[in-house]
């Protein structure tokens, strides 16, 4: 998955992304700015604080800007190296070193070290001028780290934008284990404070690495001794900012593993995150994405066809809404929504042990117009969806032999890049169990008649990504004869 695809950039609209962070951010700068050019669009890069010389070598031309003008930027110039290279960095001129004895200064300019980049009111001017340029995309280095894997932020530091959309905290999963000490993290004792941990031997935990990539940009003040608030750091978002963090270097099956758990923590907590291995060797420099997703269990219908409500049919032991929403429960959703309509009172009833074993992940919506068709209860369950859901999972009351393992399948699709994901069977595209990323949560709210979102499946076919399954996992139960055939088969 690429990084546009994976921190949601809109191809038609201006992209500020502030990196912020350890382990990894030049690479993610660069390899967002490539992205960009690949696809035909225009993209500058810069840093609001230093940048290695030799890191700057990644970008194809580099413009000087003189900070401290009244104008900074040479937009004709700036506007020439776009069109020709599609990618321009921006940085401010060598520094030169302090006077000696006798004002005399000590040497020669810092050429081959590192350069300043842009105040953040110049990137904030650029991103005014954005349109004209044609730029699509702003990538900003936010702050240093010494290149080390980790670190926390500092009273003076990162510098982020007031014009960021997009702000990527970064740390490497190969700090991991390590102590939480000077050769191994960037300013240990502010990691140490934000932690809480006074023990530099205590060793980085999973839980501990989450906390150091939200916990920063979630306040930007903590309480003093006497109770008042003051300045922990200058790590505060901007208003509108999506914080998307990235756990960088998962390149190995540990890594891996621990990413996925810190990911799965912080979707939780309704916080995405994006695991990903972003060096200039890797193809797909994000592996998976993870963030607060919903699985709905569409329980409306009054089941005329059956003669009695099917959702209280008993399974295996339990009402099929009941078995429904347990196998939505174990799919890997942060939460399940059933939606109600006809003896909505009986389904509910029918639910309430499983909700109270469900700790809040389960929740019943009502749709109040079920008997308009299935689009309805889509609309209805859009509507319910958290605004920090970034995926749903729809899939129907009535499929008794569906695994969880086949909805844990179509997840996984989803981590991995796939915006729309079905069940085929025989080469045929079920309407049901399907997922649909937030992408398309305003088409879904569309959506008329008894077909729910299959006609969403059809219209984008070329974007859906398929998974096979055998016919009797979705078999519907819809008629007497129906549930006869399926209760036979199981004994």
């Amino acid at each position: 998955m690429q990084l546009h695809h994976a921190l949601r950039l809109a191809p038609d609209e201006l992209s500020v992304v502030t990196l912020v962070g350890a382990g990894g951010k030049t690479s993610a700068l660069f390899r967002l700015a490539d992205e960009a050019v690949a696809a035909g669009r225009r993209a500058v890069t810069t840093t609001t604080t230093h940048i290695f010389a030799a890191q700057a070598e990644q970008a194809p031309v580099r413009l000087e800007v003189e900070p401290d003008a009244a104008d900074p930027i040479d937009w004709a110039a700036l506007e020439a190296q776009l069109a020709r290279h599609g990618h321009c960095l921006i940085w401010s001129p060598p520094r030169v070193r302090s006077a000696g004895a006798g004002g005399v200064p000590a040497g020669p300019p810092l050429a081959g070290s590192k350069r300043q980049g842009l105040p953040p009111q110049v990137v904030d001017a650029l991103a005014v001028r954005a349109g004209d340029l044609g730029i699509s995309l702003i990538a900003i280095e936010g702050d240093g780290s010494r290149r080390r894997p980790v670190k926390a932020p500092a009273p003076h530091e990162p510098v982020i934008p007031s014009c960021t959309t997009h702000l990527v905290p970064v740390a490497g999963l190969d700090g991991l284990g390590l102590p939480l000490d000077g050769p191994y993290v960037h300013r240990p004792e502010q990691v140490r404070a934000l932690l809480q941990e006074e023990d530099a031997s205590t060793r980085l935990t999973p839980r501990m690495l989450g906390r150091l990539l939200v916990e920063p940009y979630e306040r930007g003040a903590r309480s003093g001794e006497r109770g008042e608030r003051t300045p922990l750091s200058s790590a505060s978002r901007p208003p509108g900012a999506r914080l998307t963090p990235l756990l960088n270097k998962a390149d190995s099956a540990p890594r891996l593993a621990a990413a996925r758990l810190i990911a799965q923590r912080l979707a939780q907590r309704n916080q995405p995150a994006l695991i990903g291995a972003v060096g200039a060797e890797s193809r797909t420099p994000v592996r998976e994405r993870w963030g607060p997703a919903a699985a709905v269990v569409l329980a409306a219908g009054e089941s005329r066809r059956m003669g009695q409500p099917k959702q209280l049919l008993r399974w295996q032991g339990e009402p099929l809404v009941t078995r429904a929403a347990r196998i939505a429960l174990d799919s890997g959703a942060s939460e399940t929504i059933v939606v109600t309509g006809a003896v909505a009172e009986q389904v509910e009833a029918a639910l309430a042990p499983l909700r109270q074993a469900g700790r809040g992940r389960l929740r019943v919506v009502f749709n109040p117009a079920w008997q308009d068709g299935q689009a309805g209860s889509v609309r209805a369950a859009v509507d319910a969806l958290s605004p920090a859901c970034e995926a749903v999972l729809f899939l129907p009351v009535d499929q008794p032999r569906l695994p969880a393992a086949l909805l844990r399948r179509l997840w996984q699709t989803w981590r991995g890049g796939g915006d729309l994901a079905a069940v085929t069977v025989d080469g045929t595209v079920r309407g049901a169990p399907a997922l649909f990323d937030r992408r398309y949560f305003s088409l879904l709210q569309g959506v008329q008649g008894d077909r729910g979102g299959g006609a969403l499946l059809r219209q984008h076919a070329a974007h859906v990504t398929a998974i096979k399954a055998p016919g009797e996992w979705l078999a519907d139960v819809d008629t007497p004869e129906d549930w006869q055939t399926a209760v036979n088969a199981q004994s």
